[in-house]
């Protein structure tokens, strides 16, 4: 039997180039496929995040009103909704006020937590922590309002709160009984923060404590 070795080259050759054009579309479409997936994702989430705007708006015009109930559904409806959007961390804040004002600390506590840890954008972490801070003061228990003062001096030194906040801290050490601890965060703020207002009531609460 002759065998046509030119015809089998033609044959493998043509088989190769439909192989690859096979491969070739298959690739096209995987990656068309994952662009449409990357589409869809985005924009879900500006629909989710233009819904979650609209309730917050929806929540201030509510307690403009007056209708506090209302508010807090709304603001327990974000909550619930839109877990992760940056409008549902603004939610917890006013929900963690709303809860202080109550007296529901655990609650306010567990909304600032949340936020403290998973808050988007960025800035409204110190927000949360400042609020942490709020309620352990409401409380007068100033040897966790320390603590959270201290976290909020590691983690946000160059925030524009930092200089109130160490007075704060130092006030807290007064009223928890630890008057060496009290000075020497005064003598921080003089150090760290000299020539600004915060400097003088620092040196003023020094002389009227020695």
């Amino acid at each position: 039997m002759k065998v046509n070795l030119k015809e089998i080259i033609s044959k493998i050759l043509r088989k190769q180039k439909e192989d690859k054009r096979i491969k070739f579309f298959t690739a096209i479409s995987t990656m068309l496929a994952v662009i449409i997936t990357i589409i869809f994702i985005v924009y879900f989430k500006c629909h989710q995040s233009n819904m979650a705007s609209t309730k917050l708006a929806l929540v201030y015009t509510s307690f403009a009103q007056g209708n506090q109930k209302q508010g807090i559904e709304l603001l327990d409806e974000m909550i619930s909704k839109y877990p992760k959007m940056p409008a549902a961390y603004q939610a917890r804040l006013l929900k963690a006020d709303i809860s202080t004002q109550l007296g529901v600390y655990e609650e306010a506590l567990k909304l600032l937590n949340d936020t403290v840890k998973d808050g988007k954008p960025e800035k409204i972490k110190p927000l949360a922590q400042v609020r942490i801070i709020y309620v352990f003061d409401t409380k007068r228990d100033y040897f966790n309002a320390i603590n959270a003062s201290k976290d909020f001096v590691n983690k946000y030194s160059d925030h524009f709160l930092i200089k109130d906040i160490y007075l704060n801290l130092a006030e807290y050490y007064l009223l928890s009984g630890s008057k060496d601890e009290a000075l020497k965060t005064f003598n921080e703020i003089l150090i760290n923060f000299p020539a600004t207002p915060e400097a003088e009531k620092a040196q003023k609460r020094i002389n009227e404590i020695k």
